[in-house]
Formats: structure tokens, sequence, C-alpha cells
């Protein structure tokens, strides 16, 4: 495991992560309260979808500003202590992390729950949540990866392997990022796989999560079509 400097140095660039995903969090959840009020304001709405726009409204509403308030601070006083050179502590880091990837299973459902959806103006908005999501998904499973595959191991590639990175160099942080936006913007076609029980079922949830979203959205952009044809 690296240490001194290097280990503060990949720290940081963890903890920029964080906060893309902070500010990317913000934004979905904007879309989400609209896209809810939307919908509960329509007459069209079957009951599913009316269930779950309420659902998603409640915690847009009332769950996310407090813990968007609440990690503000914590990764407030966490880049405080990185911008005075200090290692952090790993529960520092997960813990931020281990809420975004609660958040993005709850928006992926919230996404699936959805499709149903049939107002025009709600289309739009719906579509728009979709493409807000991915660059939160995509940098969120890049966090999964580089967690489960470099803290904790004594080298990287234990638990997954970035089939794009050649044997001849390290592997870098960057490259579990790289690996989750190539496979999405190959239709699906996986740049990683898994060498462990483990990583085998954390690649094939992300790759059945990347099918989905392309379904999803191919939904809604027919949806849309047809409302305005």
């Amino acid at each position: 495991m690296p240490s001194g400097p290097e280990a503060r140095r990949i720290q940081s660039r963890e903890l920029v992560v964080l906060l893309l995903l902070y500010l990317l969090q913000i934004s979905m959840a904007e879309m989400l309260r609209r896209a809810a009020s939307t919908v509960l304001s329509t007459q069209t709405a079957s009951d599913a979808a009316g269930s779950v726009s309420r659902w998603s409204l409640w915690l847009a509403t009332h769950v996310h500003p407090v813990a968007m308030l609440f990690l503000g601070i914590w990764l407030g006083l966490v880049a405080l202590r990185a911008a005075q050179g200090k290692m952090l502590p790993r529960w520092s880091l997960d813990g931020p992390g281990v809420w975004f990837s609660l958040r993005l299973l709850a928006e992926f459902i919230t996404i699936n729950g959805l499709i149903f959806e049939a107002s025009r103006d709600a289309i739009r908005l719906l579509l728009g949540q979709i493409v807000v999501y991915l660059p939160y998904f995509v940098i969120c499973w890049g966090w999964i990866f580089h967690r489960f595959d470099r803290i904790g191991q004594a080298e990287p590639g234990g638990i997954v392997q970035l089939t794009d990175v050649g044997t001849n160099r390290q592997i870098s942080s960057f490259d579990y990022f790289h690996a989750t936006i190539t496979t999405l913007l190959n239709r699906g076609k996986p740049t990683i796989a898994g060498t462990s029980r483990g990583g085998r079922v954390l690649v094939l949830l992300y790759l059945g999560m990347v099918m989905a979203l392309y379904a999803v959205a191919f939904a809604r952009i027919l949806q849309l079509t047809r409302a305005m044809a």
C-alpha cells in the first residue's frame, strides 16, 4: 500500500471524486423533485407511478436537504484536514461513499418505477433526470470498483480486472472510472471483469444496471416521440 505523500495524493483524488458526487447529487435531487411534482400534478399517472412519485418527492423535500447539509459539513471538515496535509481516516471517506452508493440504488429504482408515466411534460423531465443521473452513475460505480479493488488490497486486480489496461503498467485510480465510462459508451460491452466471486457479482450488478438504463432511456425517447407526434 502507498504511504506518505503518495497515500495523501490518492486520498485527495478520492476526496475530489466524492465532492463531485456531492454536487451531482444536488442536481439529481432537484430533477427528482421537479419530475415527481409533475407526475403528481397530472391526472394520467397510474397508481403505481403516483406511489413512487410521492415517495420520491418526500425523499427530495425532507430527507435530501438534511442529508446534504450533514454531508456538506462532513466533506468540508475532511477537505480542511486534507488541505493541512494530514492523512484521512478510512471511515471519513467511506461514510460519504456508502451514502452516495445507496442514493445510486434509490435513484435507479425511482427511474425504473416511473417508466409508465405518460405526461408529455413529465417525460421530458424524466428523460432529463436520466441524463443527469448517467455521470453520477459511472463516477459512483468507479468509486465502488476502486474501493473494493484498491483499498485494503496488497495489489490491485484481486477483485476486478480492467481488460483495457495492459499488463505492462500499474493500474491507476483513473482506470476504474475510465472502465465504467467506456462500458457505458460501448453499449454495455464490458471493459471490466470480476476476478473473485465478489468481483463477479459487482460486475454483473453493474452491467445489469447499465442494460436497464439503456432500456429506460429508449422507452422515454419513444414515449416523447409519440407524445410529440
